[in-house]
């Protein structure tokens, strides 16, 4: 079976005219007739009816079932040779989101430059939901993910390395910066700026209000860290960051919240499930499992 065939039908799937075929293609409309003959013949079944008076094409049901099965063909080719391409040039493109990245990396680093891979890491930045999505697509090989469950795909092989808790953050000059802990339901009258879509907080955020019972006022919201950070500073709202988002550096004060049960923070290995396991892939793997093993190590109590 032509794979150029295969390519000519499903655009003809798309556009339902063989002129607009051909233009796409560059080619003569009788190559792209043939190369549908070609695949009925191989078949055995029709895969068009042609409506002369109309001049217009009606896919069959078993033309639909072809197609749908093309479109996964040519999305796993796709895949494959953006993956021959980095396997020849020896290099792993890495997804990291922000909050992720500022905890993990700068100590991650010098395990990679250690060991000499610093050189064959190409680091994506993005926020979890938009580096899922380019693990599945094969725009990327590996990343660390954050998310609200565990994540499971049959795409996709995932590995939880910790668990981390969301909290109220606050300027320390806001009324709720001495408190020890607080329930979420004693937010019901503050005004809140969010992480948006891009990022896990917001489904967690949705649990949490949706076990207290209210709906609350959200403000504002960005895929901008620093930009929130910095109105919650100002006071402008009061923010909800998973615990390592804030550090010394950014003068906020984070709460613990009471409520349980509460959903977690995961930090998870991720990585298309069937590819070629190259040497620099298993490297890059098992430092970050010792760097997240000797992370969890230095926080169990005494």
């Amino acid at each position: 079976m032509n794979l150029k065939d295969l390519e000519y039908f499903q655009r003809l799937v798309h556009d339902k005219s063989f002129t607009k075929v051909a233009k796409a293609f560059h080619v003569s409309q009788p190559t792209v007739t043939y190369a549908v003959k070609r695949l009925e013949q191989e078949l055995g079944t029709e895969l068009i009816l042609r409506d002369q008076s109309h001049r217009s094409v009606i896919i069959t049901k078993a033309g639909m079932i072809l197609s749908k099965h093309i479109s996964t063909m040519l999305k796993e080719l796709s895949v494959a040779i953006r993956e021959i391409d980095r396997l020849k040039e020896e290099t792993l493109e890495f997804g990291l989101p922000p909050i992720i990245g500022n905890y993990y990396f700068p100590k991650l680093s010098s395990f990679l430059f250690k060991n000499n891979l610093m050189e064959h890491v190409n680091l994506i930045d993005g926020g979890s939901k938009d580096l899922y999505m380019l693990l599945k697509r094969g725009k990327i090989d590996m990343a660390l993910l954050g998310s609200t469950e565990p994540i499971r795909d049959p795409e996709l092989y995932s590995e939880l390395l910790v668990k981390k808790n969301f909290t109220i953050v606050v300027s320390p000059e806001h009324p709720l910066a001495q408190r020890k802990s607080i329930s979420f339901s004693e937010l019901e009258h503050e005004s809140f700026v969010l992480l948006n879509e891009h990022y896990v907080h917001p489904i967690a955020f949705e649990k949490f209000s949706q076990q207290a019972h209210f709906e609350p006022k959200i403000i504002y919201q960005s895929s901008n860290l620093n930009i929130l950070k910095g109105m919650i500073r100002e006071q402008v709202g009061i923010g909800f960051l998973v615990e390592l988002a804030i550090n010394a550096e950014d003068h906020l004060v984070s709460i613990p919240i009471e409520d349980q049960p509460q959903p977690d923070f995961l930090i998870s290995l991720v990585q298309r499930d069937n590819v070629l396991q190259t040497a620099y892939r298993n490297q890059l793997s098992q430092i970050i499992r010792e760097f997240s093993d000797t992370e969890k190590a230095s926080q169990t109590p005494e």
